[in-house]
Parts: C-alpha cells; sequence; structure tokens
C-alpha cells in the first residue's frame, strides 16, 4: 500500500478540525432529504507518514482524510468521491473500496482543477457536499474555486500554501513575470498586487517607484480570505495557520460556505470548531 511520506503535528490539526465539522454537518442534515456527499480533490493514498518523531523507526502511519471521512457514523456520507492525480496513491485508494463494500465510493484518477468542476456542474437539486481541497503546494486553481462556490449546494475547506506562495512574493519587489502567473491561477487575476505599495524610499537611478510589501505571511493569508468573499456566500472569520516544528506557517485553513440556506449555521458550526480545537 502507498502512503504519504510527510505528516506532523500540523497535518494531524487539520485532520482533526476535518473530522469535527464532518460529524457536525452530518448529524445537522441526517434528517433532511438531501444527498449527502463527500469530495476530497487531493485524496493521497488514505494515509500519512507522521513525520514529527526524529526517528525513521517510530514514524506512525495515520489515517488520512478519505478514511476518516469514511468513519463518521453518526450520519454517514451517502456518496464519497476521491480524487488523486498520482496513479500509484489512486490505485492504493481502491483498498478502501474492497474495506468498505456497502459504501458508495469513488475514486476518481486526475487533476482535482478538472474533476472537482466537472462534479459541481453535475449536482443534481438534492444534493449537498463538502469538498476538501488539501493540495500538496499550489495545484489549486481560482477556477476550481469559483466552481465550488458558484454551485451553491457545497462547504468547502481549503488549505492554501501559505508557505509557497508567500516565497512567490518578494518582499522588496513584484514577482516576476513566471511568478506573477502563478499568482494569477492561484487568486483569479492579480488580486495578490493589492499587497504591494510604492516604496516611499527612491534613489535618482529608480525609473519608476520601488514596489514593495510587508513582511511576512500574515497579509497574503488575509488577501486570500477577502478574495474568497468575493464568491462565496460567506467565510469564517477564523482561519487556522499550520506551521512546523519552528513554528514556521506552512498552510492556511479556510472555510466557505456557498448555500444561502445553509451557511450561517455551516460557518457558524466551522468557526467553532477553529476556536475551539
Amino acid at each position: 500500500m502507498t502512503f504519504l511520506k510527510f505528516g506532523g503535528a500540523w497535518t494531524q490539526q487539520k485532520l482533526t478540525i476535518l473530522r469535527a465539522y464532518l460529524d457536525a454537518y452530518t448529524t445537522a442534515l441526517k434528517n433532511r432529504r438531501f444527498t449527502l456527499i463527500y469530495v476530497d480533490g487531493f485524496a493521497g493514498a488514505g494515509s500519512y507518514a507522521d513525520l514529527s518523531d526524529d526517528y525513521a523507526e517510530f514514524h506512525e502511519f495515520r489515517k488520512g482524510s478519505t478514511r476518516i471521512a469514511l468513519e463518521i457514523a453518526d450520519k454517514p456520507f451517502d456518496k464519497l468521491i476521491f480524487i488523486e492525480k498520482d496513479a500509484a496513491a489512486a490505485e492504493s485508494l481502491l483498498v478502501l473500496t474492497n474495506e468498505y463494500r456497502e459504501r458508495w465510493i469513488e475514486v476518481v484518477p486526475g487533476d482535482a482543477n478538472v474533476k472537482v468542476p466537472e462534479f459541481c456542474r453535475g449536482m443534481g437539486d438534492f444534493d449537498r457536499a463538502v469538498v476538501f481541497l488539501d493540495p500538496y503546494a499550489t495545484e489549486v486553481s481560482w477556477s476550481t474555486v469559483e466552481a465550488i462556490a458558484a454551485s451553491q449546494k457545497i462547504d468547502c475547506w481549503i488549505l492554501f500554501p501559505l508557505m509557497a506562495v508567500t516565497r512567490m512574493m518578494p518582499t522588496d519587489k513584484e514577482p516576476d513575470e513566471a511568478e506573477a502567473g502563478h499568482l494569477d491561477r492561484i487568486f483569479g487575476g492579480d488580486y495578490w498586487r493589492q499587497s504591494y505599495q510604492n516604496s516611499p524610499q527612491r534613489s535618482l537611478w529608480d525609473d519608476e517607484p520601488r514596489r514593495e510589501r510587508a513582511l511576512g505571511s500574515r497579509q497574503i493569508a488575509d488577501r486570500y480570505r477577502e478574495r474568497l468573499r468575493t464568491v462565496f456566500y460567506k467565510v469564517a472569520p477564523t482561519s487556522r495557520t499550520l506551521t512546523n516544528s519552528r513554528n514556521v506557517p506552512l498552510f492556511e485553513l479556510f472555510f466557505a460556505a456557498s448555500n444561502p440556506t445553509g451557511a450561517p449555521i455551516a460557518i457558524q458550526i466551522a468557526d467553532h470548531i477553529m476556536n475551539h480545537l
């Protein structure tokens, strides 16, 4: 069986939050006649290696998001869709279909930026879903986020690659053309440029004012939250910064809800979980 080769305390944090929300979500809707669907856009292989211990022989393999979703018991999901681009990991996910033969599980090989919008377009009137976007780096395109928001039937957890994006945005100048293109894809345009301002310091040799942004990554995370608010009905005011063992921010976990009726309670639940777990 294939396992992801990374993980640690921050990984367990996000999965603890996800588990709590999925349990609350299915319980809240268990007496409604909706078909409840869980979609994992970057499903991995079903388990991950906890690398928080420096000694390889003590590494522990733990349940990933797919197994956590399958274990929700009060009101199990009616359908579970696991999307994974890596062929070996996708093959490993098929083990779950054998372990849970009584469940409706679909393993979808392919790019989440293609498969998630396809799922959104195919949702029925009585379908409701939670989509978990947990990329390895900067894979999530804004067009995928827009498709989720436009469905008006999906609650979405998004793991934003804060460290990777911060590295793409120098503090003393704007990114080069190639990096700017990547940022445009992530933010859905040049919205990220609002993090930059003209430098108050300008030499006689500068043809144009130099552009700079504040140190750190907090402003970048806030900028992405603001961007989410332009397309989702509601976005949780609280997010969770996930850090490594040296307390360096790696990811920012956001929650957004697209359904006008369900969004207020969904945001309340997600915000409570992120503030108390």
